[in-house]
C-alpha cells in the first residue's frame, strides 16, 4: 500500500462513519412552515374571577410592602449623631 493510499484510508474512514444513519449531536431538519407556525398554547383553565382576585391581592400586598418602605432611611438617633458633628 502506497502512502498515498494510507492517507486516503485515514481520510475517508471518518467520514464514512459519519454516515452511518444514527442521529447525533445535530437536531432534526424541520420544514420552514412548522418553524414558522404559530405555537399551539394549551387552554387556560383558570377562572377569571380567581385571577382578578389573586391579582388584586398581590397588588394590595406589593403596595403595603412599598409604603412600609417609604420611611427614612436614615434612623431618626443616627440623624440626630450626625448633625451634631457637623457644627
Amino acid at each position: 500500500m502506497t502512502r498515498f493510499a494510507r492517507y486516503a484510508l485515514c481520510a475517508t474512514l471518518p467520514l464514512l462513519s459519519a454516515c452511518n444513519g444514527q442521529p447525533g449531536d445535530y437536531p432534526s431538519l424541520l420544514p420552514m412552515d412548522q418553524l414558522l407556525a404559530e405555537p399551539e398554547l394549551p387552554a387556560a383553565n383558570i377562572d377569571p374571577a380567581v385571577a382578578s382576585d389573586t391579582a388584586r391581592s398581590r397588588a394590595d400586598d406589593l403596595g403595603a410592602r412599598a409604603d412600609a418602605l417609604r420611611g427614612p432611611v436614615i434612623e431618626p438617633d443616627l440623624r440626630r449623631r450626625i448633625e451634631g458633628t457637623e457644627g
